[in-house]
């Protein structure tokens, strides 16, 4: 299992082969009777020299990864010590107290690494021994269990056997009972209804001839019996007393070779590694001054700095020392433009009004008008999202400059989902919703109106009060809608379909986190009100030629 180079290479390590003390003796023989007395000792036993050899196989496995990595971290210490030595060569041609230091720094890296790449070599020789252990131990384990299930097999055919002898014995004893019986009573009535030999009335010479031959039988199978009883208990003893314990000494010395073969490697490793420990101390430091820490003392930067200022204040020009007046930059009106934005997001309705001069508000118009223009047909209008990053995109062009957004161009009209969703997400940011909050609940009690006509009037008469910036862009993204929906047999939206779409948006029901003034218990009704969001908005689109009049119509 080990080899006999690695073994005499390692003399503070202790021998695996050597003597077991007399309590190692005591020990292994209670373990021995312990498992002859239990049923599955001996399975117990392979079972405990399986999980060794697993842990014989992790052992092996750390170590060669462990050696993996030493060699991997020896070579790459290597290449890099000469790849600067090599770096420094060329860029510094002139000496200095730090240039010599430094060149004797990085060796002492290059021997760090051909150090570790030899501490490598060393670990994987260990975890070849292990492993060659692993396959010893696999392969008497196996021999063993051979054997022992042979042993095993020949004490239950054993067993087996006196179990069908037993059998037979007992079967021609009943039926020699069952013949003296009837011959006794020559009575067929008073015979027990077991079938058998006896299924009707014979004669006393009859019953008598069946009773020597049963006797005869009996007599035969109780001999056959006890012969097989003598047997099969002498097998028994014999597992029991000799084999059985003979298997599982077998075993467990096995598994003390392995067990005592890992502790013996795991120490032959830590060994190795102290010793590659004690290598790199004494690079780090050491009697002759050439370790590192010896190395740094011998920098001299005073030094260094006297020589180069000397050397470069020969050569220089002197400098001007007056000083630089300031020039402003002239920054473009675009930049200015960006630097002092007009945000049409997030910003309350009545304020937008008032700060642009128009009840609409110029976003809410080019986005319809944009869709208007080209996208009325597309199918899932308003259902389907638009890509992220573009409706970002046009929400920043519009808060910093929203009269400069063209939405016809190429670039930005390329699909009409981005600008579908931009107009839905400025709904969502207003501060206050397109249905004021002040008004919300006499939206709520107007949509709970079961009769379809007092129902239009009651939400007619709630937008009537509306503030003029909502009820304008109430009444132009409604009269856009129906728009919409006159051309739902191509895209597909319909007046219900937009309603829920539209129903949260509008009502302030999915604003989220924006509504910073409403309580928790607010926003759970509002969620549970989400069915009322959408029959608002869809009696107001079904009737919309109703409450907003017709010549009013954008």
């Amino acid at each position: 299992m080990l080899s006999s180079a690695s073994t005499a290479a390692l003399t503070p390590v202790e021998d695996p082969s050597a003597k077991r003390s007399e309590s190692t003796d005591n020990i292994d023989s209670q373990v021995i009777s312990k498992l002859t007395d239990v049923d599955g000792g001996f399975q117990c036993l392979l079972d405990k020299v399986k999980h060794d050899m697993q842990a014989a196989k992790d052992v092996a496995s750390f170590l060669k990864k462990r050696a993996i990595i030493e060699e991997e971290y020896g070579k790459q210490m290597i290449k890099l010590a000469q790849s600067m030595t090599e770096v420094y060569d060329k860029s510094h041609s002139k000496p200095s107290t730090y240039g010599i230091v430094w060149t004797q720094f990085l060796k002492v890296h290059e021997t760090i690494g051909d150090q570790r790449v030899k501490f490598a070599s060393d670990i994987a020789e260990v975890a070849d021994d292990v492993q060659i252990m692993c396959k010893d131990t696999e392969k008497s384990r196996k021999q063993v269990k051979e054997i022992g299930i042979r042993h095993e097999r020949n004490r239950l055919d054993a067993e087996s056997s006196l179990e069908k002898s037993k059998q037979k014995y007992d079967m021609f004893s009943e039926d020699w009972e069952r013949a003296i019986l009837a011959r006794n009573n020559n009575d067929s009535d008073h015979l027990p209804k077991k079938g058998g030999l006896f299924k009707s009335n014979k004669t006393p010479a009859q019953l008598k001839k069946q009773v020597d031959e049963s006797c005869v039988k009996a007599n035969h199978a109780q001999t056959n019996y006890k012969n097989q009883l003598v047997t099969t208990n002498a097998t028994r003893q014999d597992y029991y007393q000799t084999q059985l314990p003979s298997d599982l000494v077998t075993l467990k010395s096995v598994d003390d070779e392995c067990c005592t073969a890992i502790r013996y490697q795991l120490a032959r490793y830590a060994y190795l590694f102290e010793e590659s420990l004690t290598r790199d101390g004494l690079a780090l430091d050491n009697d002759e001054g050439q370790g590192l820490r010896s190395l740094t003392e011998k920098i001299d930067y005073q030094t260094d700095v006297s020589e180069v200022v000397k050397e470069y204040t020969a050569k220089a020009n002197k400098v001007k020392k007056e000083d630089i007046p300031y020039k402003e930059y002239p920054m473009s009106a675009t930049a200015l433009n960006v630097l002092k934005p007009n945000p049409v997001f997030g910003v309350d309705l009545t304020r937008l009004m008032q700060r642009d001069g128009q009840e609409v508000p110029a976003v809410v118009i080019k986005c319809a008008e944009a869709v208007e223009a080209t996208g009325l047909k597309t199918v899932g209008l308003y259902r389907v999202s638009g890509t992220s990053t573009q409706i970002q995109r046009l929400k920043s062009a519009f808060d910093r400059n929203c009269a400069a957004v063209d939405l016809t161009s190429d670039e930005n009209n390329a699909d009409v989902n981005n600008i579908t969703s931009l107009l839905k997400l400025w709904f969502r940011e207003l501060p206050d919703p397109l249905f004021p909050q002040s008004s919300y609940q006499h939206f709520m009690n107007a949509a709970r109106i079961e009769n379809d006509r007092m129902r239009v009037l009651g939400l007619h008469t709630i937008i009537n009060d509306l503030p003029d910036a909502h009820y304008a862009t109430l009444k132009y993204i409604m009269c856009h809608l129906d728009k919409v929906q006159q051309l739902q047999e191509f895209n597909k939206m319909t007046t219900a379909n937009l309603s829920t779409i539209f129903g949260m948006t509008l009502m302030g029901g999915d604003q989220g986190s924006n509504q910073s003034t409403v309580s928790s218990q607010q926003d759970n009704q509002r969620l549970a009100d989400t069915h009322w969001h959408v029959k608002v908005v869809q009696t107001i689109l079904e009737n919309y030629r109703l409450i907003f009049e017709p010549d009013e119509e954008q």
